[in-house]
């Protein structure tokens, strides 16, 4: 009787220590899962240079002296966490031509501010250009071919976490705009194609509706 007692008792420890780690491994997911945090995705939209927007350059003052310095945008943030709001710091937009940062243009800053949970932030600035190549610029949007603006944006970011704040993370995304000799970027464009094609079907469908 003694060894079977011992051994009953045995598999009765070994069935606790199983589900000791078990319990454990759950806790320890639910504790990834509560503070696993995903970086708000970032993009730069709405932009326009009127200094490359042939309709209103005419050859009579298309000198670069006469040309329009401007550069209106918008920075769209987009939190996709369903359980953490998100704090900024400021948020610092440097503008340069061409791919990388051989060419700064501007720089454009937008006040911190906190975004809640699941939520978009959409911002509008406009920036002055400074030494902005325009003859180049010019040069890349003639014959269907695109100008190019790299706008790098970064903050300092924490993340609310039920109560508490983490620690702040270094915030940098790049983005990279391409422009047409409408001053537009080409990805402007195709959605309000798809806005304007939407709006006549969602007409032409109500026609036979109504």
């Amino acid at each position: 009787m003694s060894d079977y007692d011992f051994s009953s008792s045995r598999n009765s420890c070994a069935c606790h220590c199983v589900k000791i780690i078990l319990s454990l491994g759950v806790l320890a997911l639910i504790l990834w899962l509560s503070l696993r945090t995903t970086k708000p995705k970032c993009s730069i939209g709405d932009v326009y240079v009127r200094g490359l927007d042939k309709s209103v350059n005419s050859n009579s003052n298309s000198s670069n002296t006469n040309r329009d310095n401007h550069i209106s945008f918008q920075l769209n943030l987009k939190n996709e966490m369903k359980d953490k709001s998100v704090r900024y710091d400021d948020i610092k937009l440097n503008f340069y031509y061409g791919t990388n940062t051989s060419y700064p243009i501007g720089n454009y800053t937008f006040d911190g501010f906190k975004q809640g949970k699941d939520k978009e932030a959409f911002k509008s600035g406009m920036i002055e250009t400074h030494n902005m190549p325009w003859d180049k610029a010019i040069k890349d949007v003639s014959n269907g071919s695109k100008a190019i603006i790299r706008v790098d944006v970064s903050s300092r970011i924490k993340y609310k976490i039920t109560f508490w704040y983490t620690k702040k993370h270094n915030y940098f995304v790049e983005n990279k705009i391409e422009l047409d000799d409408n001053g537009k970027s080409s990805a402007q464009q195709i959605s309000c194609c798809f806005r304007v094609f939407g709006l006549i079907t969602t007409l032409f469908v109500l026609s036979f509706l109504l």
